[in-house]
C-alpha cells in the first residue's frame, strides 16, 4: 500500500514539474524570449504611428520583467506606458503607470535617470488633472536629485506655475524673482519666455495689469536694446506694430490682459502680427486660430466686412491644414459674418463648407473613437496578464505545498500501527476541523452581511439628483445638466465599483467624496459652503479603510444639520493622521442634533435612522471580523446645542 501511494506521489511530481510555472503566458501565445530593452526600443519606435503594436510590445516586455523578477525592467516597462498613454490623452491612465514605476524605482532605484524620469511625469501629469498640491511635492522631490542647471531651472518655473495656480501670486512672483539671474545667463531663450510668462500672470492674477504688460515687454527691450526704447510705451508701440513678435507663452498672456482690459485694437493688431509669424514659420493651424479670434472680435465691433476678411484667411488657412475641427469652426463664423452683412448667398456656400467639415469630422472622432477603445481594452489586456501572472505564482507555490502535504499524509500512515493512539489522534483532528469550518461558516455570514450593508446607499440621494437633472431640462439648462449627469454617473460607477471591495484606499475615498461633496454642493451652492482638507503627509495609495464609511456622516450633516439652515452655513472635511492610524473629522454648523430632530417627520427620522444604524452595524462586524477598533464619536459643537462634529478614528491596518 505504501509502495501505491509513493507511486502516486511521484506521478503527480513528475507530472507537475512538466507543466509550465506561468499557464497564463501559453494562454496568451506569448513569448518571454525577446529582449525587454529591445521590445521597450520597439515600443516608442511604434508609439505615433502605431500604438496598438507598442502595446504589444509593452506587453511581451512586461511579461518578461515579471517571469524574470526585475523590478526595475517593471518600471522601465510602466514608464513606457505611461508615455504611451499621454501620447494618447489618456492623462489618468498615464498618472497610474507613473505611480507603478514609481512605487518599483523610489526604494533601490532612486539615483537613476528612470525615476527622475518618472517623478517629472508624475509632476506633469498632476498639473494636467489640476492636483496641483501632489504635483509641486513630485517637483519637488525632483529638485532632490541630481539634475542639470537647465532642468533644475525648468522644475523650479514649473513649481512657480503651481503657485499661480494655486491662487499663490505672492509666491510666485518672490520665485521668480530668485530665479532672474540665473535665467538671464541661461542661454535657453524659451525658460526665459516662460519665466517673463509666469511673472505675467502673477501680477495679472493680482489685478496689476501695468505690472504684468512691463515683464512681458522686457523681452522687446532685452531683444531690440536700449538704445532702440526710450519708454514703456514705446516698447509696447513696438509690440503692436509688428516689429517684435513675443514668444508663444507671453503672447497669450499679453493677449488675455487685452483681453480682460478690453483693449480690442491692441489685441488685433498683436493676434494679426502673430498670424503672420506663425504662417510665415509654415504653421497655419496656429495662424487659422488667430484669424478666428481676429475676426470674432471685428464682429464685436461692428466691423463685418473687415472680420469677414480675416475669416476667408482663415479659411484657406483651415483647408490647408486638413483640420476639420478648425474647418467646422472657420465656415461656421464666416457664414454668420456673411449672414449679418446681408450677403445670403456666401452665407450659404459657407454653412455647405461647414457642414462637410462637421461630416468629416464626426467621422473622424467616430474613427478615433473606435482606436482609443481598442487601445484601452489593450490596456485592460496588459493589466489583467499582471494578475493572472501574480496568480499563476501563487498556485505553482499552492501545488508545491499540496504535494508536500500529500508526502506528511503518507508519511502518517504509518502511525496507524499504534492504534487507540492514532484514534484519539484522528478524533482530535476531526474536532479541531469541525470547530474550524464553524468559524469559518460564521466568518462567511459575517462577510456577507457586511457585503451587504456596504452595498446600500441611501436612494435619497439618488432620486433627488435625477429630480436635479430633470429641474435643469425643464430650464432648458442642457450644459448643466450634461454636466451634472456625467459627474452623478461617476459617482454611481465609483460607488458600485467600490462596493465590491471590503476596504479601498484612501485616495479611492477620497475621490469618491470630494466628487459626492461636488454634486450635492452643485444642488445645495446657496445654503452651504465646504472645505476638504487631507494631511500631505499622508500615503493616500497606501492606507486603507472601508468603502462608504464617511459619506453617510457628510450626507446627514448636509440634509439634517445644514439644509434648515436659515443663513448659509460651512461643511468642514478633515482627514489627518493620528498616531498610526487617521482621523477622519465631520463637522457642520448646522442646527444640531437636537433641533434637527424636532423638526423630522417620523418618516425622515426612520430613514436617518437606518442609514446611521447601518453604518454603526458595519463598523462593529469589520472590529469583529479583522479584530480592529473603529471608533465613531458624535459631539455637539456649540453650548446651544447647534453645530456637530463627526470623529471616525481609525487602526494603524485592519487585519
Amino acid at each position: 500500500m505504501l509502495s501505491l501511494f509513493s507511486s502516486l506521489l511521484f506521478a503527480q511530481d513528475k507530472n507537475k514539474k512538466s507543466r509550465s510555472k506561468y499557464e497564463s503566458l501559453s494562454e496568451r501565445n506569448i513569448s518571454v524570449d525577446q529582449s525587454v530593452p529591445g521590445l521597450l526600443q520597439e515600443a516608442e519606435n511604434l508609439m505615433v504611428a502605431d500604438p496598438a503594436a507598442a502595446l504589444d510590445r509593452v506587453e511581451q516586455a512586461l511579461a518578461t520583467s515579471i517571469t524574470q523578477k526585475s523590478s526595475y525592467n517593471e518600471a522601465k516597462c510602466y514608464l513606457v506606458l505611461a508615455r504611451i498613454n499621454e501620447h494618447q490623452g489618456e492623462t489618468e491612465l498615464a498618472s497610474q503607470n507613473y505611480l507603478d514605476a514609481y512605487k518599483r524605482l523610489v526604494s533601490v532605484y532612486n539615483t537613476t535617470p528612470d525615476f527622475r524620469t518618472t517623478l517629472e511625469g508624475l509632476g506633469r501629469v498632476n498639473f494636467n488633472l489640476s492636483l496641483f498640491d501632489q504635483s509641486k511635492r513630485f517637483y519637488e522631490d525632483l529638485l532632490n536629485t541630481e539634475i542639470d542647471e537647465n532642468k533644475r531651472l525648468e522644475t523650479e518655473l514649473r513649481i512657480a506655475e503651481i503657485e499661480v495656480a494655486l491662487g499663490n501670486a505672492p509666491k510666485a512672483l518672490e520665485k521668480v524673482s530668485q530665479l532672474e539671474p540665473s535665467l538671464t545667463s541661461n542661454e535657453s531663450k524659451s525658460l526665459q519666455s516662460r519665466g517673463r510668462a509666469i511673472k505675467a500672470r502673477a501680477y495679472a492674477q493680482q489685478d496689476d495689469f501695468t505690472a504684468a504688460e512691463n515683464s512681458l515687454i522686457q523681452s522687446a527691450d532685452e531683444t531690440a536694446g536700449e538704445s532702440f526704447f526710450d519708454t514703456d510705451s514705446e516698447i509696447l508701440d513696438e509690440v503692436v506694430s509688428g516689429k517684435f513678435v513675443p514668444e508663444d507663452e507671453e503672447a497669450e498672456e499679453l493677449l488675455n490682459i487685452y483681453q480682460q482690459q478690453d483693449r480690442k485694437e491692441e489685441e488685433i493688431a498683436l493676434r494679426e502680427k502673430i498670424a503672420v509669424s506663425k504662417a510665415d514659420a509654415n504653421l497655419p493651424l496656429q495662424a487659422t486660430k488667430q484669424r478666428q479670434a481676429i475676426g470674432k472680435v471685428l464682429i464685436e465691433q461692428g466691423r463685418t466686412n473687415d472680420a469677414i476678411s480675416q475669416l476667408r484667411q482663415a479659411a484657406v488657412l483651415a483647408d490647408s491644414t486638413g483640420n476639420f475641427q478648425e474647418q467646422a469652426n472657420t465656415y461656421k463664423a464666416l457664414a454668420e459674418a456673411y449672414n449679418q452683412s446681408g450677403v445670403k448667398s456666401k452665407a450659404i456656400e459657407a454653412y455647405k463648407s461647414h457642414s462637410l467639415a462637421l461630416e468629416n469630422l464626426i467621422e473622424q472622432q467616430q474613427t478615433q473613437r473606435s482606436v482609443r477603445e481598442s487601445l484601452l481594452k489593450k490596456q485592460q489586456d496588459i493589466q489583467a496578464l499582471t494578475k493572472d501572472l501574480a496568480l499563476d505564482e501563487s498556485s505553482y507555490l499552492l501545488e508545491e505545498t499540496t504535494t508536500e502535504l500529500q508526502a506528511q499524509q503518507l508519511r502518517g500512515q504509518r502511525l496507524l500501527i499504534y492504534g487507540l493512539i492514532g484514534l484519539l489522534v484522528l478524533v482530535i483532528t476531526a474536532t479541531y476541523y469541525i470547530y474550524r469550518n464553524a468559524m469559518k461558516t460564521k466568518r462567511v455570514g459575517q462577510l456577507l452581511a457586511l457585503k451587504s450593508l456596504r452595498s446600500q446607499m441611501n436612494p435619497h440621494f439618488i432620486f433627488n439628483a435625477l429630480n436635479s437633472v430633470n429641474q435643469f431640462v425643464t430650464l432648458n439648462d442642457e450644459r448643466a445638466a450634461n454636466k451634472f449627469l456625467a459627474e452623478f454617473s461617476k459617482l454611481m460607477r465609483m460607488v458600485l465599483d467600490n462596493s465590491q471591495k471590503e476596504f479601498i484606499s484612501l485616495r479611492e475615498e477620497q475621490e469618491m467624496i470630494a466628487l459626492y461633496l461636488k454634486l450635492e454642493h452643485y444642488r445645495f451652492r446657496d445654503q452651504f459652503d465646504y472645505g476638504f482638507e487631507i494631511d500631505p503627509s499622508l500615503d493616500l495609495d497606501e492606507l486603507e479603510i472601508p468603502p462608504m464609511l464617511i459619506q453617510p456622516y457628510i450626507e446627514n450633516a448636509i440634509w439634517h444639520g445644514l439644509r434648515y439652515k436659515k443663513e448659509k452655513g460651512h461643511l468642514q472635511v478633515n482627514i489627518y493622521q493620528n498616531g498610526d492610524g487617521i482621523k477622519i473629522s465631520i463637522e457642520d454648523n448646522g442646527i444640531g442634533r437636537v433641533e434637527s430632530a424636532r423638526l423630522k417627520t417620523d418618516n425622515q427620522k426612520k430613514k436617518n435612522s437606518v442609514g446611521l444604524k447601518n453604518t454603526l452595524e458595519r463598523i462593529a462586524i469589520i472590529n469583529q471580523v479583522y479584530h480592529t477598533n473603529y471608533k465613531i464619536k458624535i459631539t455637539d459643537l456649540n453650548e446651544d446645542l447647534s453645530g456637530t462634529c463627526v470623529e471616525i478614528l481609525t487602526p494603524k491596518n485592519h487585519g
